[in-house]
């Protein structure tokens, strides 16, 4: 067992690498605009982490970003990014243990499923509301995954930086 310390240290470091993530969002990728529609690349943080940490540590990750992102954005209904976070951090998890070693393969693969889990989930949630523009809406998602999508370059090599210099197992 190691030391409360490392492990402090170690989710301190993966939480200041996000912020850093949620700095690069606000800052530059809200800027940027396609047909009216801005990279989201918050779902695939939890992702990138969990499938280099498993789904248990994973997921508690995802929860706490999730609630963090709560507190900070707008989301459909007040828990929405930590039901979903958690969620996708479970599942990448699982990913990136059983499925795919983490690496490349692994992150495109589980942040193409996190960014369409969100999109599907706001899509379902604006059918129930009643807005019946689903083809405009559906458009509007795909677009926001191939704007997000890119952001893996820069957050793959920073989260497996970090796994690999704090890679011992507690």
């Amino acid at each position: 067992m190691l030391p409360k310390s490392y492990i402090i240290a170690k989710w301190t470091v993966y939480a200041l690498a996000t912020l850093a993530l949620f700095a690069l969002q606000h800052l530059i990728l809200n800027q940027v605009s396609v047909w009216g529609t801005t990279p989201f690349l918050y779902p695939m943080l939890p992702a990138l982490v969990a499938s280099y940490e498993g789904p248990r540590k994973g997921s508690i990750f995802a929860l706490s970003m999730g609630a963090v992102c709560d507190m900070l954005i707008a989301g459909p209904f007040p828990g929405y990014y930590a039901v979903l976070f958690t969620f996708i951090g479970l599942v990448a998890g699982t990913i990136g243990e059983n499925l795919l070693s983490p690496g490349w393969l692994c992150g495109f693969t589980v942040s193409i499923m996190a960014l369409t889990l969100n999109a599907g989930l706001r899509l379902a949630l604006f059918l129930l509301s009643g807005e019946l523009h689903l083809i405009l809406m559906g458009r509007i998602a795909l677009l926001e995954i191939l704007l997000s999508l890119p952001a893996i370059f820069p957050a793959l090599p920073l989260y497996r930086t970090i796994h690999r210099r704090c890679a011992a197992d507690y």
